[in-house]
């Protein structure tokens, strides 16, 4: 099911710090489904955090073009970041109409647990990593604008 975006630099449940999740369950797995189907239905969105539909959980989705695979995070943690940042654009569906140019690192090593509960440990570099420590902003109540 395609979900609607939050929006709003004001909006309560993109300003708090998203819960994490004690228990993968039939319902986090759908909140997971669904968040995969929204990714999946607008080729401008490569990553959604589950405060931009609504609930304040920590789950982050990435899809980076391959339609068939994504990337779910569960209660994600950078662990490590390297010392080389870039400065990019970055835009939000929950910020419209706003380009704000970020610094973040462009490597970095993330822990998390995937929707069988098993643990993951990722090296991302790159777009990846940019996309990761955005969606991670949302579960942390930080919006792009706050970067200004």
């Amino acid at each position: 099911m395609i979900l609607q975006i939050q929006i709003g630099t004001n909006n309560p449940i993109l300003r708090q710090k998203a819960k994490k999740v004690k228990h993968i369950n039939s319902k986090i797995k759908e909140i997971i489904s669904n968040m995969i189907d929204t990714v999946r239905s607008n080729e401008i969105i490569a990553g959604l955090a589950a405060p931009q539909i609504g609930h304040s959980l920590q789950i982050i989705v990435i899809d980076l073009g391959n339609k068939e695979e994504s990337l779910t995070l569960i209660n994600p943690e950078i662990e490590k970041t390297y010392r080389r940042k870039i400065i990019m654009e970055e835009s939000c569906m929950s910020v419209p109409n706003q380009s704000i140019l970020i610094k973040r690192p462009n490597k970095i090593i993330v822990k998390a647990i995937d929707i069988n509960n098993n643990p993951v440990k990722i090296k991302a570099k790159g777009i990846l990593a940019r996309i990761i420590q955005h969606e991670i902003d949302h579960l942390n109540g930080i919006l792009i604008c706050d970067y200004k």
